[in-house]
């Protein structure tokens, strides 16, 4: 009786590796795809992009997957008063990664890098024949977060929704997978 915890916990570690070594065996739980999904940022200059997400190939890493996309704003004018006159202009690159939960389903996670340009003028012109008002340009750079769920609907469209942390905004994705 003395080795008798033995016994039980050595048994209990054999349905353990014949657990594993039968999940091992098992085939591939998602087939690979690749969705290419067209993005709406709700910001200040209502960015819009385009993000490439494939679904892992290796079959021990099915469910898991990864994406990259780029955003861009539209050129904003800002009221400045006269004769100032500038305009800024906003866009992100986002990247992270993916886990399916379903064949249809995944959630996915990453950071984001937010790129906030502002160019401005006073229109004072020097004298001389020719010359032009200078343009300043300040560039603000934050890192942020994001995270979503995808849904894939009819085995070829796509539909994600997300949210990022820096901007505070919705990430509202559609597209196609192949």
């Amino acid at each position: 009786m003395k080795y008798y915890p033995l016994l039980i916990v050595s048994m209990c570690c054999g349905l353990t590796l014949t657990d594993n070594a039968a999940a091992n065996e098992q085939p591939q739980q998602f087939a690979p795809a690749v969705a290419l999904l067209f993005d709406y940022v709700n910001t200040e200059s209502d960015m819009y992009g385009i993000t490439l997400a494939p679904r892992h190939y290796d079959p021990n890493y099915a469910a898991w997957g990864y994406y990259i996309g780029y955003v861009k704003g539209n050129k904003t004018n800002l009221h400045l008063p006269e004769p100032n006159e500038g305009y800024l202009k906003e866009y992100m690159w986002r990247f992270g990664l993916s886990y399916s939960l379903t064949e249809n389903i995944s959630l996915y996670g990453g950071a984001t890098h937010y790129t906030y340009e502002t160019n401005t003028t006073n229109n004072i012109v020097p004298l001389i024949e020719g010359a032009e008002p200078e343009w300043k340009q300040n560039n603000e750079r934050h890192w942020g977060a994001e995270v979503g769920m995808r849904y894939r609907i009819a085995q070829k469209y796509m539909l994600g929704v997300g949210y990022d942390s820096y901007t505070q905004a919705a990430i509202i994705s559609v597209g196609f997978t192949l």
